[in-house]
């Protein structure tokens, strides 16, 4: 693929011997421009670095052996190696430290062969002066395409440039929403087969400099930094992951292609791919543009791509959700004052001064119901008529969601050619080599490598169900622990006042859920950082085989715990506060403490402020700790490289990249974590906070840039990887959506009034409306019945001359007259309404359930211009290779 000449680098100009440094002042430009990504004779490109570090003692004479047989195997290879060295007088590199901060090594070691006398080496320790290794790498074309043929990489063919139109996300756009094609054009759509020596005259090479992208030069590097042995003795020594688990390597990285802030070329763009890519995708003004996943996945590779490209996915179809959220939401604010029940507690004078029963024991007084007219009305702004509506739209939006973006993923795959590809042999983590204590004979390389018994791994795995049990527990405690604190605030806002009038009195069940659901964030946020490094540790002591099996474990680990952790206090205010256990004013729940009441008009609102804390808090967090701080370091490594490199000339390219982050290898777990966790809270209890689509979509806006930035600015440059989906996100998306159907049936049903308000309507209202459901609702209770351990100490509400004989609270139930036993039990409106409930869950899902099937027969996940696509691919292919045979027949014929 070339790239335009704007983003292709140019080689670095040679600066004469003789110049003297400028002065101090001026030594930060001089820093910036002495960029190369070459080698010194201006030709090879620099592929891939090494870097180890040098200058501490004569014991290091394994780690310089193991370099030196390494680089030798690498030159026998057909990789060009050039060696840059920087002292470091008396300290290490800022920042390098953190790497490994026990390298040792000698200078050149690199350079010798492992069984060549090493000079200097005593049996007395020798000091010498630190030095910073560069080991530069260019791979040539004859490497390039033995391992591309291994390695099975698709790479263009000379026939079949038709271009068949493909249904691109937001193709119909207006080009406001489109990149500047000025600078990053539409690259040229090309048939592809895998690449073969033998029929290397069939594929599209029109220069072999650029036949193969930067990308898959340092993929296909680093599978051979993978397979090369450093240690002629010991056939399962081999592999740069090894060395760099064991130091002998500190890190090892591809290039970035130049800075990404760097002054324009003369034609007024970007120098550089990077630069380009920063300019028109990285920027936060370019928040409304699409992403240029094509020069994405150019730039980073296949796995990085799919999660831009499933985040702008989620980001697009979250704007119907949004627009369905706000017009739910606008419609209760334009229906409030034509609600009945509102109307009735807010301005009906006996409905009104209904006598309401304590909220809690002792110091809760009695109240009116008209002091709840705030909190109805609130409440009508999330559950309305319209709620059911929204309800269903987000069970059915999330089962779509899926159904659409595999469709998507299907054509992501065929443009990255991805699509059809195999799983590669995947060689042993370096971790296991290190703890694993047994060796067997690997059945597909025919070579020994670590191993665990089966029995051990048993055990790992029952240690690590355990203490996923255990941190589950945790969870389930801290919401108790919250439950036990909502009790304490209700109790102390209500002792401040003998009478509602008082604002802490007033607006009591606002700041319970407020501060209650900020110290739930706060556990959440803790009890993650927590779970993380515990998953990690479990997961290491499980010695997955693969860095695969390891990500995969890894993921279902962290994701059930984060599971638990997050929606555990939600589910608890949605389906069990005020309900299990059951109970009548003044009754005592388990371990004898009072029950956690919701409030006259219900738990939904407590449910929305809960969701929106959560939701909102745990984005707010991540900015700030994945964004701004690390922008902070990357200012303070800046100035460390001027303190340190002042007296150097020139700073290049591949030491500037030193100092960046190094690529996390579990970024793409924890980004998706982090957003499958809000698409849960988009779709299992977005319908008591219909405006969290509307959050959602300007926090994943940012997100995009903010992520682009990231990897762009802050991190190396990651190794690309091969990757035909997002792996096991899928399934954990699957098992969302389903469960969200659930969710959104139980809430609309059992968290929600509109099912008694319906029955109401239906079955006990002469005039078939909502006037007179506020008294239906509610259940008398004698005052004389409350226990002393709950009477309220001061009646309150203007009841201290005459304390009333009966009170109110929310539930069907039987009143004080008549048979003791039969008194405060189920009356037969409480049936009606629970089976009511119950034939809308079983309706709600199966017909989300039904109508989604018929979109996904519908819809399929090849679309048709695809397939034809394929089969036409196929057929170029097939012929490409009988051409290719015909060729060898022939001159075989001619001799």
């Amino acid at each position: 693929m070339e790239l335009p000449d704007a983003m292709t680098p140019s080689a670095p100009e040679e600066v004469p011997e003789n110049i003297t440094p400028p002065p101090t002042e001026a030594k930060v430009d001089v820093l910036d421009d002495a960029e190369t990504l070459f080698f010194k004779d201006g030709r090879r490109r620099v592929d891939f670095i090494l870097v180890y570090q040098t200058g501490n003692r004569s014991i290091d004479r394994r780690r310089a052996l193991r370099r030196a047989n390494l680089e030798e195997h690498m030159r026998e290879e057909g990789l060009q190696l050039e060696v840059e060295t920087r002292p470091l007088p008396g300290h290490l590199l800022p920042g390098f430290d953190t790497l490994h901060d026990k390298l040792h090594g000698i200078p050149g070691m690199d350079r010798l062969h492992p069984h060549t006398p090493i000079p200097g080496l005593s049996d007395t320790p020798e000091i010498v002066n630190p030095c910073l290794c560069f080991v530069k790498i260019h791979a040539t074309f004859d490497l390039l395409k033995k391992y591309a043929d291994i390695m099975k990489i698709k790479m263009p063919l000379i026939k079949g440039n038709e271009n068949l139109q493909e249904d691109e996300l937001l193709h119909y756009f207006p080009n406001p929403f489109r990149v500047d094609r000025t600078v990053l054009p539409e690259m040229q759509e090309q048939f592809t087969s895998f690449f073969s020596k033998a029929r290397i005259d069939q594929f599209h090479i029109t220069d072999e400099d650029t036949f193969f992208s930067p990308a898959q030069r340092s993929q296909i590097i680093w599978e051979c930094l993978s397979r090369i042995r450093y240690d002629d003795g010991n056939p399962s020594k081999f592999g740069i992951q090894r060395l760099l688990g064991n130091e002998t390597y500190s890190a090892a990285y591809p290039l970035h292609d130049g800075p990404w802030e760097k002054p324009s070329s003369l034609e007024g763009k970007p120098a550089n791919l990077r630069a380009t890519l920063y300019d028109q995708w990285g920027r936060m003004r370019r928040w409304y543009k699409i992403q240029p996943i094509e020069y994405i996945r150019l730039y980073f590779g296949e796995r990085v791509s799919f999660y831009f490209a499933w985040l702008e996915f989620y980001t697009a179809m979250l704007i119907p959700a949004a627009l369905v959220g706000i017009a739910c939401f606008v419609y209760g604010a334009a229906t409030l004052w034509r609600d009945p029940p509102t109307w009735e507690i807010c301005h009906h004078s006996e409905i009104g001064n209904t006598v309401m029963c304590p909220l809690c024991d002792r110091w809760c007084p009695f109240w009116r119901l008209k002091d709840a007219c705030a909190l109805s009305k609130a409440t009508y702004l999330f559950d309305n008529p319209a709620t059911i509506f929204f309800s269903t739209f987000m069970a059915f939006w999330a089962m779509l969601f899926l159904e659409l973006w595999e469709r998507r993923q299907s054509v992501l795959a065929w443009n990255f050619d991805t699509l059809d590809a195999s799983e590669q042999y995947e060689p042993v983590r370096p971790e296991l080599g290190f703890r694993a204590k047994d060796q067997r004979l690997n059945p597909v390389t025919n070579i020994m490598e670590p191993y665990v018994p089966r029995l051990k791994r048993y055990l790992h795995g029952l240690l690590s169900t355990s203490a996923i049990l255990f941190m589950m527990f945790v969870v389930l405690a801290a919401v108790f622990g919250t439950i036990v604190y909502r009790m304490f605030v209700v109790v102390a806002l209500y002792s401040t006042s003998s009478t509602r009038d008082t604002f802490a009195s007033q607006y009591a069940t606002y700041i319970t859920a407020v501060t209650s659901a900020f110290l739930n964030l706060v556990v959440i946020l803790v009890l993650e950082k927590v779970y993380y490094r515990l998953a990690k540790w479990l997961t290491e002591m499980e010695c997955p085989r693969t860095q695969t099996q390891y990500e995969n474990s890894l993921t279902w680990k962290y994701y059930i715990f984060e599971f638990v952790n997050c929606y555990s206090s939600l589910i608890y205010v949605a389906f069990f506060k005020g309900r299990v256990p059951a109970g009548n004013p003044g009754s005592k729940g388990w371990f004898n403490i009072p029950i956690d009441q919701c409030d006259q008009s219900g738990c939904i609102i407590e449910l929305c402020i809960q969701l929106a804390v959560i939701l909102l808090g745990k984005q707010i967090y991540s900015i700030v700790q994945e964004v701004f701080l690390p922008r902070m370091g990357t200012w303070w490594s800046r100035q460390n490289i001027i303190k340190f490199f002042s007296h150097m000339r020139r700073f290049y390219r591949w030491e500037k990249d030193l100092q960046l982050r190094p690529f996390p290898p579990l970024i793409m777990f924890k980004e998706y974590t982090r957003m499958i966790l809000q698409f849960g809270f988009m779709t299992t209890f977005g319908v008591a906070f219909p405006l969290a689509p509307v959050f959602g979509l300007i926090c994943n806006l940012c997100e995009i840039r903010f992520d682009a930035y990231k990897v762009l600015v802050v991190y190396r440059r990651p190794v690309p990887q091969v990757a035909k989906n997002i792996g096991a996100w899928l399934r954990i998306l699957r098992h969302l959506a389903q469960f969200s159907v659930i969710t959104n049936a139980f809430v609309i049903s059992f968290t929600s009034e509109f099912v008694p308000k319906v029955v109401y309507m239906l079955a006990y209202s002469t005039d078939h409306t909502l006037y007179g459901y506020i008294q239906w609702s509610l259940s008398a209770y004698a005052v004389k019945d409350l226990p002393p351990s709950v009477a309220p100490i001061r009646p309150g509400g203007g009841f201290e001359s005459s304390p009333p004989t009966e009170c109110y609270y929310r539930d069907f139930r039987t009143g004080p007259n008549g048979d003791r036993d039969i008194q405060y039990r189920y009356n037969m409106a409480f049936w009606h309404v629970l089976a009511a409930r119950l034939a809308l869950v079983l309706v709600l899902e199966h017909f989300i359930l039904i109508l989604t099937r018929i979109v996904a027969y519908l819809v399929p996940d090849l679309p048709s211009w695809l397939q034809a696509k394929i089969l036409r691919q196929n057929f170029l292919a097939r012929e490409a290779f009988y051409e290719s045979e015909s060729k060898k027949i022939n001159q075989e014929g001619s001799r």
